[in-house]
């Protein structure tokens, strides 16, 4: 790497003792010294998360005063804006000011070679037209059979840690107008579904108003321009908020929990339909869930009849 580090970007809400975890796993990377981190701390939702919040700006502001990263600012609201307002605001601001940014969520735990990982990707694949994002996290817990190489590429984004760049971050329609494209062929949402067939019922359900995420339409524009994501074989990035303490994960057991180091080489990537296959297993969740999201990928207007 020979650029000034790609500053990072922390969305905290409710949760200290996650994101104390979260910051000392991040300070202990190498390049922790040489980067400056932007946090972000929403406001709260109802009177019973106040204490909540307060002890999680109470975390960041020690932060700032500890010296563990060559700037940390913080940005606290007043007012709720929700996880996805939060970040479209937060990373819009900085990649405005920076060109690149990092991502994480209070709830990660980063390997030490994470920041060296992230900005050496953003540096390899930054005039890359077929590379819209990259990542630190694999979910898949062992490579298909025959696989070579330190990472790949998928047409899914992750939300697990991610990276990118002003070029493509400014051409994203947050308004999610793309969606009518998928609407209109079958043949257009099986494709946008390859990488797991939940894919286009939370699209649908965003455009229903009943979930509010950033990702989805992310993911959205990435594939309505055919940019893939970049991740590792070896997973750099764990998830602790799958402990019922989160708004948006629940419980349940997080993918792949193995986190390691590893030596790598970055390469050109291209789509390896032995990936999408398992990306597709991976994500698609039980045999009942997944032959209801299939029957509503096909025919759409199920869902309405279903009162879905």
């Amino acid at each position: 790497m020979t650029r000034v580090p790609a500053p990072v970007v922390v969305f905290a809400y409710n949760r200290p003792v996650h994101l104390q975890r979260t910051l000392d796993a991040l300070a202990a990377c190498r390049l922790a010294d040489q980067t400056e981190v932007f946090a972000f701390a929403d406001g709260p939702r109802n009177a019973a998360a106040a204490t909540a919040i307060r002890q999680v700006r109470e975390v960041l502001a020690q932060e700032a005063t500890r010296g563990r990263f060559a700037g940390f600012h913080i940005d606290a609201s007043e007012a709720n804006r929700g996880l996805a307002n939060s970040i479209i605001r937060g990373v819009g601001s900085v990649i405005e000011r920076h060109g690149r940014a990092i991502v994480l969520e209070d709830d990660l735990l980063v390997t030490a070679d994470f920041l060296v990982f992230m900005n050496d990707c953003l540096d390899y694949y930054a005039e890359d037209a077929s590379v819209g994002a990259v990542t630190g996290f694999c979910p898949l817990e062992s490579m298909p059979a025959g696989f070579r190489g330190d990472v790949f590429m998928a047409m899914r984004n992750a939300s697990h840690s991610w990276g990118t760049w002003r070029r493509v971050w400014d051409g994203v329609d947050w308004s999610a107008a793309g969606k009518q494209r998928l609407d209109r062929k079958w043949a257009v949402r099986r494709e946008f579904n390859r990488e797991g067939n939940d894919r286009y019922d939370r699209l649908r359900r965003q455009m229903a108003g009943k979930i509010d995420s950033w990702s989805i339409r992310f993911g959205l524009s990435l594939f309505l321009r055919g940019l893939g994501t970049v991740y590792p074989a070896v997973n750099r990035v764990g998830n602790t908020g799958y402990d019922g303490s989160g708004v948006h994960c629940g419980s349940g057991t997080p993918m792949n929990e193995r986190i390691a180091e590893s030596d790598y080489t970055l390469r050109k990537v291209a789509l390896d339909p032995a990936i999408q296959q398992a990306f597709h297993r991976t994500y698609s969740g039980p045999l009942r869930g997944r032959l209801l999201r299939d029957a509503l990928a096909r025919w759409p207007r199920l869902a309405g009849w279903l009162g879905r």
